[in-house]
């Protein structure tokens, strides 16, 4: 039956051919966790039901459909292999041992749902990085001493303190937080708007508290959900309905609307866009889609260009052109981020940065760097089907979300704003 409907998609021309056996996606020694939300989660459901029929065994024999591509996935792919005829498996990269390629998921994928472009790739590889799906919130209170007391809030401090004075509560897969940030509250702010009645719907007693949050300055953000986090029974229940909400679909494409905006990642990914723009005249190319994956994490977590680029372009017209072998395209990427030291987390950025380096043959990796991305990671952008020999010529900024027009407004308690006591509470209908 399979072989059957691959017929629509073959036409026997050495293009197509190509074009199918394209890895998508390729574990090796890391798994990749691509999301449970995403497309890929939809693919492992109809792979491991056809991989199980061909193979005999039963339905569960691989585990729950969970976007992680790793060895239940790869042995799903070889078991459903002699189920096709010849002509498939060479056809679908049966070849790849065991990676998703183009033909793979155009035979077992409705025609709605096309295998994931070369941009959608790249997202998902910081998306494997940061690894925490949708559903998934962090409070970043009590995570070190308070400063007053020495002591823990677990350990019976009742006020908060905050590790991170810049974000009170980090959710999702690109570290979305409540505080100077303010991405959580866009998108809280986006979605909304897009869908009026949601934060009510979903966070019932909570619904004033998630107003004001969306509509509310830093202060208020940290009074808020410090509130929350001192009760326990809160703090589970606002938890839960939390993962409901990132659950949603409609919850999901705002998060990566404002992701996507200009005065967010998108417009930080522009600036690259822009600087490999200025030097296109002397390298002859775009940016490559392991460039372009290098940009998006860069701009999740990272230093990017300022915005005024032209220094930057200056040091990499006189590096481009000190020879005259243009530096290939990896080389330029080691020489980009050297220009642009992260200041945080300084060695985790070397090991995120690696792993845009090793595929390229001609950029020699220390050892040193090799171990920071062994320990990190050990991903490729190759394992993602990037390459630097595909290029991508624009990234899809979104317009402005609008957030930073909202009029905000002070919630001004009696108490010092940096240490909330558990006994502040605001009236809430239960």
């Amino acid at each position: 039956m399979l072989a059957g409907v691959f017929v629509l998609l073959w036409s026997g021309s050495k293009v197509q051919a190509q074009d199918l056996v394209q890895v998508l996606y390729r574990f090796e020694n890391r798994a990749l966790t691509l999301g449970r939300y995403g497309a890929v989660a939809t693919f492992q459901q109809r792979l491991f039901a056809q991989a199980a029929n061909c193979a005999g065994k039963p339905a569960n024999s691989y585990g729950k459909a969970d976007g992680v591509v790793g060895a239940n996935t790869r042995q799903a792919i070889i078991d459903l292999q002699p189920c096709l005829n010849s002509a498939v498996r060479a056809a679908v990269g049966a070849e790849s041992y065991g990676a998703i390629t183009t033909g793979l998921w155009r035979l077992l994928m409705p025609p709605q749902l096309p295998p994931p472009d070369a941009i959608e790739r790249a997202n998902q590889l910081t998306f494997a990085l940061e690894g925490t799906d949708y559903d998934v919130i962090q409070f970043n209170f009590c995570q070190s001493a308070n400063p007053r007391s020495g002591k823990r809030y677990l350990e019976g401090d009742p006020y908060c303190f905050t590790n991170d004075p810049r974000a009170y509560l980090t959710w999702g897969p690109r570290g979305a937080t409540a505080g100077a940030g303010a991405e959580i509250q866009q998108i809280l702010f986006a979605a909304e708007r897009a869908n009026p009645g949601l934060l009510r719907d979903v966070f019932g007693p909570f619904t004033e508290d998630m107003h004001r949050l969306a509509l509310g300055n830093n202060d208020a953000a940290f009074d808020l959900l410090c509130a929350i986090w001192v009760n326990d029974r809160e703090r589970a229940d606002f938890t839960r309905r939390f993962a409901a909400y990132g659950a949603r679909a409609e919850v999901q494409e705002s998060y990566r609307r404002v992701y996507d905006a200009a005065n967010a990642d998108g417009g930080k990914i522009a600036r690259f866009f822009k600087l490999y723009s200025s030097i296109k005249p002397l390298i002859r190319r775009d940016p490559t889609e392991i460039d372009l994956a290098f940009f998006i994490d860069r701009a999740t977590h990272g230093s990017v260009p300022p915005s005024d680029i032209s220094q930057l372009v200056s040091q990499m017209t006189k590096f481009v052109t000190r020879t005259r072998n243009l530096p290939s395209p990896g080389n330029l990427r080691k020489q980009l981020a050297a220009w642009l030291p992260s200041h945080h987390k300084y060695n985790d950025r070397l090991a995120r940065d690696a792993i845009f380096l090793v595929d390229d043959p001609d950029v020699v990796v220390s050892d040193a760097h090799r171990r920071m991305w062994l320990q990190r990671s050990g991903l490729k952008a190759s394992d993602f089907g990037l390459s630097d020999r595909q290029y991508v010529a624009s990234y899809p900024v979104a317009a402005p979300t609008g957030y930073e027009q909202i009029e905000k407004f002070y919630t001004v308690l009696p108490q010092d704003k940096r240490a909330c006591p558990s006994t502040v509470r605001r009236a809430r209908k239960k």
